[in-house]
This record gives structure tokens, C-alpha cells and sequence, in this order.
């Protein structure tokens, strides 16, 4: 059973954004009487310059315009503005020519601002809701008091103003404290103006013309200079480290976090481990050297899922065709064990890649593919499905055997004939398997069919039946998925047992051959067994005696040794029967009959009959009856050996040798060749060795093989020539040289 383990964490990302930008930019031009051609045409290269810039740094900027101007004096009409261009990303600037008339800004201005706001275009579906700064192009100078132009305008529904430029501050505080920047052209600026026009954060620039410089640009764009940036939280399932990173394109000098279970952190992208499961409300509060910002959010953390180890699934192949229906679902149990199925859901795929990024999710009633197919099964959270953990395993058509029926098993009984045997119950397996892979299929034995279906207490393969024809009951199973059988069962029968008795190896002589009747054994092979009820046959090998073929005539001729076999059957039960061997022999001498012996003397000389057999008995023609005999004459001798009731006649001819040289070199060094000086075929009296310079080394009375090139004392010789003198019993001397060989 395989199982394998898979636990995958996917990036999970959570983005909270938040940005006090100025990404709504309202343009004031003072267009007043005092505002030329040129000066306008300046201003509107500017603006569109201004404009370009800020799409360029942020291209969700949006650009809005209004062109201001006055009554005459005497006007008793309300103050004048122009919305030249609604609140548009990435615009092409046109100022209108003539907006207004002839006055000083602390005079129009502030009428013709409060009278916009009176209006509502800075309100909650105005033209310019949610303006987030605003530039103000004039040429007016500063006036110390507050002559309003529009004493005469009875029908200006305009409130009490403010005097000087602190209307200015007034506004910026009444649009929520956005920054207000001033770019004035004037010749004569006053020292104490620059304080009350730039609020919030914005910028005054004073110069002689509309025509704005790179640096006054660069400025400018400073002004709006602002905190923006937002986090991302990866990886919200409980038991990971969730990791928060936060995003700006800002300088930030410090960060403080808040992950909502009482733990803080000062990192800009810190990591936090959340113990529980749960909601959390999370802050980041970043800072720079002017500004703050808060970005609270809540962030969840998922309870993550064990994949808890599944077992195979292991379905019988009862049709035979490999394929099977697996209903899925069943495994849904073990990968959850004690979590809930209503926090986690458990989809199955074919691969583990699909299980990662969970693709084709497979039908839960689902037919395999292959006898042995892996299944990857992924659990997940039910609200966050990057929550997960992947465990495999296997779906397995189990080959089903097939249990065919078995003949009864009949053995003989012992010399007891008390019905009780011994069974080999493997020598079933063929019967019951008959042709099926006994590496794919085994079986076991079983006396009663539940015990068979349980497989459980299975008998020995060498089985003694308990009665007379007991039921025994296999079950055939698959080799590794044992709960694939099937069964069938077969009865134990015992018959009486007969015995071929051993017979005594039967001995032909080679020199006394004739026709054999076998039947002269059957009554050795019975003994006290009723003819009647049994009967011998004879083969010549052991299985045409099992099979009953070849069946050998009683009588035979044998030309070498055999054994034949002889088979006692119950002629009741042909099944039921002994063999035994016979070793039918011829018995062959061990040694030729003919023997021709060579000496150089005659004189006591002993012959030996050379039988090659210590069973031997033997019978000269001399009338001796030993093994060997002493003779003085060359002549021809005969000797009866009889070995194993078999009697041959060996004939020896002892007659004189005609090669009786004395050796002229010996070579002592034990390999059996010339080791000695031999003269046994000498009537020898003595013998004397003298060395090249006529000193005697060696000498000896009676001689007949002992000199090997020592001395008389026993020491080795050197290598050289020696000359020897050798007497002989019938007065006979004979001289000559010897050559030692170390």
C-alpha cells in the first residue's frame, strides 16, 4: 500500500491600498483685466507643461480649470467665474480669452472663490468634489485692506470675506487642508506675503512673467509632494508565516504595524505567525519627515488542512477487463479523519500538477485507466482554496483468480492402514491454479469454508487428514491483494498401502551369462502379502513404473548393469502401490586374465596375482593359495581367483628379461624418475663408489637399490662423475662410471 505526501502552500496575496495623492488638481486663473494676451498664452504653456508632467509621474491624475474675473465697479452683478475644463485625465489646456475685468485679487478672488463654494462645485457632486490641490496663477499684487469692488452688488449673494490673503487659509481649511501653491507675477512683492499665500504644504513662486522655468516646473510638482503606498499580505493560512509587504514610491522613515492579536512590528515588511484562525484588523501607520499615513484593513487567516494519509483502493476485477467504477467520495473519510467536511472540501485529480493548481478535478464516480492508477486527492479550506494539502494514492484493479475444481486426493496409507496420512497439499496448486501465474496468485488450506473465507487458520502444507474422506476447502487469492479470491473445495481419501519389499542386488558373472526371469523375485518382493490382492510388474525406469507403460517381459537378457523396478499395485486402487529398485549386475573381473612378467634373474623371484579385490580367494596351479608366490624358474603360472561367487583364471609368464643394463646416471630429487641407483636385477654382492680422484665415497654389501648419491655417512654427494665397481654372486665384476645429477 503506497502512500505519498504532498503539503503545497500557494502564494496567496491580499493588496490594501490607501493614498493622500493629489491626483485631483484644480487650476485658479486669474484672469482679471490686468491679464494680457501674451501673459495668458504664457500661463497656458505653462499649465499644459505642469499637466503633462503630473500625467507622466501619475497617469490617474485628473486636471481641472476655472478662469475668474470682475464686474466693473459699479456693477451690482455677482462675481464671474468660468469652469474652462472639467476635472479630465491628461488634457490639452485652452484658456478663454476675457474672463474678467480690472481689480485686485484680494478683492475679486476671494468673491468670486466664496461664491464657487456657495455654488457647491466643491461639494459632494460638484464639478470639482474631492479636489486634492489646487495652483493659483495671478498677477495681483497684495492691498492691505479690503475695498471690496463689490460694494455696489446688492444682489451678491456672497458672505463675509476674510481680508488680506488670509482667505486663502480659510480655503484650503474648508477643502479638508489641501495644499494651496501660488505662482504670482508681480514687480514689486512684499516680504510679509509669501507666509499667508502657500497653505498646507503648498509653494509660492514670484516671478515677471507666466513663462515657468524647468526649476519653477520641479517645484511645482514638489508641492505636491505626498505619502502613498499600500500592502500586500502572502500566505493567510494558519501554520504559515504570513508575510506583509508594504509598496511606495515614497521616502519612508518609519513604519509601525499592528497585526491585530497584540503583536507590533517596526519592519517595513515584516513577517507574522498567527496562532488561531480568525479575522484581524490590521494597521500600518509610515511616515516621513512632513507627513503620515494609516492604512487599516483586515486581513483573514484560514484554518489550513492535514492531508491525512488515504489507503489504496483496491476494487476486484470480477469481469476480467481491467476496469472498474471507484466511487471517491469513500476516501473522503480517511484524508479528513476528525475535520469537518463543512470547513474543508477534498477534490481527487490525475496528476499532482493539476492538484496544484487545481485543474480537471475528477468525477467522483470515476473509471480508472489503468489496473494500477495514482490519484492525487487535495483538501482545502472551503473559504480559501490556496489553503490545501495534496496526499496521494492508489486506485487498483486486483486481477481475480479463478478457483478450478480439484480431483479428490488419494494417497496410499502407511504399513498401519489406520486412515491416517500424510497430505502434500501443495501438489493441489497445480490442479487449482491450472495455468494461472503462481507469482500473481497463492493459496492457502482451510477445513471449514468460513475459516477459508476469512483466511484464517490455514493448514500446513504437509497435512495429516483428521478422518476418512475429510473436506478440505482452498482458497485461491491474489498474491498481494488477498481479499481477491475464490474457493473451492476437494476430499482426503486414504488407501491401503502396499510394500515392495528391497531386494538383495542380484549378480551375473560375465564368464556365466543367461536368460533372466524376473518373476523369481516376486515372492521376495511380497513376502507375507496376498498375491491376491496385490500384483508385481517390472520397468525399467521409475516413471514408466508410475505410469504403467513400458512394462518389462519377465524375461531379459542385460549386457550391463541396470536396474529395473519393480511395482506392487492394490489391485483395488491401481493409484496405491510401492516400488522398489532392483540392481540386476554383471560382475566384472577386476584384473585381465592374462599377465606377462619380465625379470633379468629367475632367482626368488615373486609373482603377485593381481586381483585388484580384497575379497579375493585364490588357487595356483603350484597348489598355493596365497596371493602371491615365490618362484626360482621362469616359466607359466596359473592362479583361480574367485571374487563374489565368480571364479576366472589368471595366466602369468614369467620369462627373462633382455634389457639388464647398469643405469649410467641417477637425478635424487624425489619426482619418482631416477631417484636411485637400481640393480635388484643383480645377483649383487657389493658395490663400491669411487669419486674422479679414486677416493672411496660409497660402499655396500648386499646391494640392491640404496645408493641415491650419499655418502657412507649419509652426506650428499656434489654433482659429477663416479665410478663404481660391482661384484656380483657368481664372481662376476663389473666396472664403469655413474653420472650424479643435483
Amino acid at each position: 500500500m503506497k502512500f505519498f505526501y504532498i503539503s503545497l502552500f500557494f502564494l496567496f496575496t491580499l493588496q490594501f491600498s490607501h493614498s493622500q495623492c493629489n491626483n485631483k488638481i484644480l487650476f485658479i486663473i486669474d484672469d482679471s483685466g490686468s491679464v494680457n494676451d501674451v501673459e495668458r498664452n504664457d500661463m497656458q504653456t505653462s499649465i499644459q507643461t505642469l499637466s503633462d508632467q503630473l500625467y507622466a509621474d501619475n497617469p490617474l491624475t485628473e486636471i481641472g480649470i476655472i478662469q475668474y474675473g470682475q464686474p466693473s465697479s459699479n456693477s451690482t452683478s455677482q462675481p464671474s467665474y468660468y469652469i474652462a475644463l472639467p476635472f479630465t485625465v491628461n488634457p490639452t489646456i485652452i484658456l478663454q480669452n476675457d474672463a474678467g475685468g480690472f481689480s485686485m485679487m484680494q478683492d475679486v478672488f476671494p468673491n468670486s472663490i466664496n461664491t464657487m463654494i456657495n455654488d457647491g462645485i466643491f461639494s459632494a457632486g460638484g464639478e470639482f468634489e474631492d479636489t486634492t490641490a489646487i495652483f493659483l496663477f495671478t498677477d495681483a499684487s497684495v492691498s492691505g485692506g479690503c475695498t471690496s469692488v463689490l460694494a455696489n452688488c446688492t444682489s451678491c449673494n456672497v458672505p463675509a470675506l476674510s481680508c488680506g490673503y488670509d482667505y486663502l487659509f480659510d480655503l484650503s481649511q474648508s477643502l479638508g487642508g489641501i495644499p494651496f501653491s501660488v505662482y504670482r507675477v508681480i514687480s514689486n512683492p512684499w516680504q510679509v506675503t509669501a507666509e499667508g499665500i502657500q497653505q498646507n504644504g503648498g509653494i509660492l513662486i514670484e516671478d515677471s512673467s507666466f513663462d515657468v522655468s524647468s526649476v519653477q516646473l520641479n517645484q511645482l510638482m514638489g508641492s505636491l509632494a505626498c505619502i502613498d503606498g499600500y500592502f500586500e499580505v502572502l500566505d493567510n493560512c494558519l501554520g504559515e508565516t504570513t508575510q506583509f509587504n508594504l509598496t511606495t514610491n515614497d521616502t519612508v522613515t518609519s513604519a509601525s504595524w499592528d497585526f491585530g492579536d497584540g503583536a507590533t512590528s517596526s519592519d517595513f515588511n515584516p513577517t507574522h505567525t498567527y496562532s488561531n484562525p480568525g479575522t484581524y484588523d490590521v494597521s500600518l501607520i509610515i511616515s516621513n519627515d512632513t507627513e503620515t499615513l494609516t492604512i487599516n484593513e483586515t486581513v483573514t487567516i484560514y484554518d489550513n488542512p492535514v492531508a491525512n494519509p488515504i489507503p489504496d483502493f483496491i476494487i476486484c476485477d470480477d469481469a476480467n477487463d481491467q476496469v472498474e467504477l471507484f466511487d471517491l467520495t469513500t476516501r473522503d473519510q480517511y484524508i479528513l479523519g476528525s475535520q469537518s467536511d463543512m470547513t474543508f472540501s477534498i477534490n481527487y485529480f490525475s496528476s499532482l500538477t493539476d492538484a496544484e493548481n487545481n485543474d480537471n478535478p475528477l468525477s467522483t464516480n470515476y473509471y480508472n485507466t489503468i489496473m494500477e492508477e495514482e490519484i492525487f486527492a487535495r483538501i482545502e479550506n472551503s473559504q480559501n482554496n490556496q489553503c490545501y494539502e495534496i496526499t496521494s494514492f492508489n486506485v487498483i484493479v486486483a486481477a481475480l483468480p479463478t478457483a478450478f475444481p480439484v480431483a479428490d486426493f488419494v494417497v496410499c496409507d502407511d504399513e498401519s492402514n489406520d486412515g491416517i496420512a500424510s497430505f502434500d497439499l501443495t501438489l493441489i496448486n497445480d490442479q487449482v491454479l491450472n495455468g494461472q501465474s503462481s507469482t500473481t496468485f497463492s493459496t492457502t488450506y482451510h477445513t471449514t469454508y468460513i475459516d477459508a473465507i476469512d483466511g484464517s487458520n490455514s493448514l500446513p502444507n504437509n497435512y495429516t487428514n483428521q478422518s476418512a474422506n475429510e473436506q478440505v476447502f482452498i482458497r485461491v487469492f491474489n498474491s498481494d491483494y488477498p481479499d481477491c479470491f475464490n474457493i473451492t473445495s476437494f476430499n482426503l481419501k486414504v488407501s491401503q498401502q502396499p510394500v515392495a519389499n528391497a531386494i538383495t542386488d542380484f549378480v551375473m558373472c560375465e564368464n556365466d551369462m543367461f536368460d533372466l526371469d524376473l518373476t523369481i523375485f516376486n515372492q521376495d518382493v511380497l513376502l507375507n502379502q496376498d498375491s491376491s490382492d496385490f500384483s508385481v510388474s517390472y520397468y525399467y525406469n521409475q516413471n514408466d513404473a508410475i505410469n504403467n507403460v513400458n512394462e518389462i517381459n519377465t524375461e531379459i537378457v542385460y549386457t550391463e548393469d541396470i536396474i529395473v523396478f519393480a511395482k506392487v499395485e492394490n489391485n483395488s486402487n491401481l493409484d496405491c502401490y510401492a516400488i522398489t529398485p532392483i540392481k540386476l549386475t554383471i560382475y566384472r573381473f577386476p584384473f585381465e586374465p592374462y599377465e606377462e612378467i619380465k625379470n633379468c634373474f629367475q632367482r626368488n623371484f615373486t609373482l603377485e596375482a593381481n586381483s585388484n579385490s580384497e575379497e579375493a580367494t585364490y588357487l595356483w596351479n603350484t597348489g598355493e593359495t596365497t596371493e602371491s608366490i615365490t618362484v626360482n624358474n621362469f616359466g607359466t603360472y596359473e592362479v583361480e581367483i574367485t571374487i563374489n561367487n565368480c571364479t576366472e583364471v589368471k595366466t602369468i609368464d614369467f620369462i627373462q628379461d633382455t634389457d639388464c643394463n647398469i643405469p649410467q646416471g641417477i637425478s635424487p630429487n624425489d619426482d619418482g624418475y631416477n631417484d636411485f641407483l637400481d640393480l635388484s636385477f643383480l645377483d649383487m654382492d657389493s658395490i663400491t663408489i669411487y669419486n674422479r680422484y679414486g677416493t672411496e665415497v660409497y660402499s655396500k654389501d648386499n646391494y640392491i637399490n640404496e645408493w641415491k648419491g650419499q655418502t657412507n655417512d649419509g652426506k650428499k654427494l656434489p654433482t659429477g662423475t663416479y665410478f663404481y665397481v660391482i661384484k656380483t654372486l657368481s664372481y662376476k665384476t663389473h666396472t664403469g662410471w655413474i653420472y650424479l645429477n643435483r
